[in-house]
C-alpha cells in the first residue's frame, strides 16, 4: 500500500472522529424566528415561527412586549428543541 493511500485512510478515519464528536455537542443554538403571536404577556410566552415549524419560546424581560410579526432572536438550549427555548432580543434595534 502506497504512503498516499495510508495519509488518505489516516484522514478519513480523523473525520469520521471529528463528525462523530460535533454532531454529539450539546452547544447552544441561536436563530432568527418571527412572533407568531402572544400566548400569555405576563409570563412572556409566544408563538414563534422558525422556517416551517411554530413553537413557544420564552421572554423572561416581561417588560418588552413583541408584536406579530417582530423578528427575535431565540436561544435553543443543547440544540435541543425539546427544552424550554428563550427570546434573547429582537432582530432590529
Amino acid at each position: 500500500m502506497s504512503s498516499k493511500n495510508y495519509e488518505t485512510q489516516i484522514l478519513d478515519a480523523i473525520q469520521m472522529l471529528v463528525d462523530k464528536t460535533v454532531s454529539k455537542a450539546e452547544f447552544d443554538k441561536t436563530i432568527k424566528a418571527t412572533i407568531s403571536r402572544c400566548v400569555d404577556a405576563t409570563i412572556g410566552k409566544y408563538v414563534v415561527k422558525y422556517q416551517d415549524s411554530s413553537f413557544y419560546a420564552y421572554s423572561y424581560n416581561t417588560d418588552n412586549t413583541y408584536s406579530a410579526g417582530t423578528a427575535v432572536y431565540v436561544l435553543i438550549p443543547g440544540n435541543d428543541m425539546s427544552q424550554e427555548k428563550s427570546i434573547i432580543g429582537t432582530v432590529d434595534k
